[in-house]
């Protein structure tokens, strides 16, 4: 396992082991490419690059004829050939290009021998170079992507995106940071981060993923987001994710390769203050209250409607917490919750009529 402290993102486009694990991963594979994360947390951005790459391009090559590589080949070193006057550091970006499609058109071939358009290899060509940005200081910093959004990159975090893609918008995070992303469900925005990807159309939320972490967090304020573990590979896993909507968070935990559903610490109202206090309640159905609470935080209260029907409240909802609120309801009616999956279940035997 040593090897792999010290390789790059050719060499995991070269390993038969991590190409095999990207495309069919099983319960084996995913244990020792976590244990490698686990033993190089530097290597964990590469890996998600990597696995990007191989996952992307791989479903644009099945039954690659031979006439056709040489076709995007040849796009790809003509622009090269064409550009008279190419700073060196441009004309190596443009090789390292080309030689990275010549690859992954071979590891396409290998593992599934359409029609490779050559459009796709203009289209790359057009992308924006990759952007790096660390923050070495102490106060959180702020970069503008060219598509509008906003990262708050806190303190001993980095960030590598690139945003000149067609169809999509990628930052690769180790570290934490909040997202300000724009809305535009033709290029949805991909954060990969020590294992977990998040897929967003438009949002605001945070991802928490520190290389020598425990855990990687994904907490949401606004809007939705979709999250799988990137291992699984990229188009199976989606599925089998996890949508979060305000004030949900996910927790994956990368040794147990567990990823759950539950709320933030501190859940935010998601309505003015203004309207926050027009939430009083007198001899009011305990129904009524629960859907208050529902419209102010985005939460579903899961409770038994026919034992509970008989409950009536007098409260308002414009000042204590979400969970301070849930326990004083809980105390008028003899019941207790618990968190599940994101969402508050209420239990108890109800009132008497």
């Amino acid at each position: 396992m040593e090897h792999y402290e010290h390789f790059t993102l050719q060499d995991f486009l070269h390993d038969d082991h991590f190409i095999r694990w990207v495309k069919n991963p099983d319960a084996d594979s995913n244990r020792h490419w976590e244990a490698v994360r686990n033993t190089f947390p530097h290597q964990s951005a590469v890996i998600d690059h990597a696995a990007g790459l191989v996952q992307g391009f791989a479903k644009f090559y099945p039954e690659v004829p031979d006439s056709k590589i040489e076709m995007a080949r040849q796009v790809i070193m003509d622009q090269v050939s064409s550009e008279k006057q190419i700073p060196f550091k441009r004309k190596y970006l443009y090789l390292s290009v080309a030689a990275s499609i010549a690859i992954l058109v071979g590891i396409a071939l290998w593992y599934n021998p359409t029609e490779v358009p050559v459009h796709f290899a203009k289209a790359i060509l057009k992308t924006d170079p990759e952007v790096r940005s660390a923050n070495d200081g102490t106060t959180p910093k702020t970069i503008r992507l060219s598509d509008g959004s906003t990262i708050t990159l806190s303190p001993k975090s980095h960030v590598r995106y690139e945003m000149g893609e067609a169809d999509r918008r990628v930052v690769y995070l180790e570290g934490e940071a909040f997202f300000h992303v724009g809305r535009n469900p033709d290029r949805p925005f991909f954060v990969f981060a020590n294992g977990l990807t998040t897929k967003v159309l438009g949002t605001k939320f945070k991802v928490s993923a520190y290389p020598d972490g425990a855990d990687v967090k994904v907490e949401v304020t606004s809007g939705s987001v979709r999250v799988y573990r990137s291992e699984n590979g990229k188009e199976r896993a989606e599925p089998d994710g996890l949508t979060l909507t305000p004030n949900q968070r996910a927790v994956y935990t990368k040794k147990d390769l567990q990823l759950v559903r539950t709320l933030v610490a501190m859940p935010k109202s998601l309505v003015t203050r203004e309207q926050l206090a027009t939430y009083i309640y007198t001899d009011t159905p305990i129904s009524k209250v629960f859907e208050g609470l529902e419209e102010i935080y985005g939460i579903k209260v899961i409770y038994d409607k026919e034992a509970f029907k008989s409950c009536r409240l007098n409260m308002s909802l414009s000042d204590e917490s979400l969970f301070e609120k849930l326990e004083l309801i809980g105390k008028m009616v003899e019941a207790r919750y618990n968190v599940l999956d994101g969402e508050v279940i209420f239990i108890g035997e109800g009132c008497s009529e």
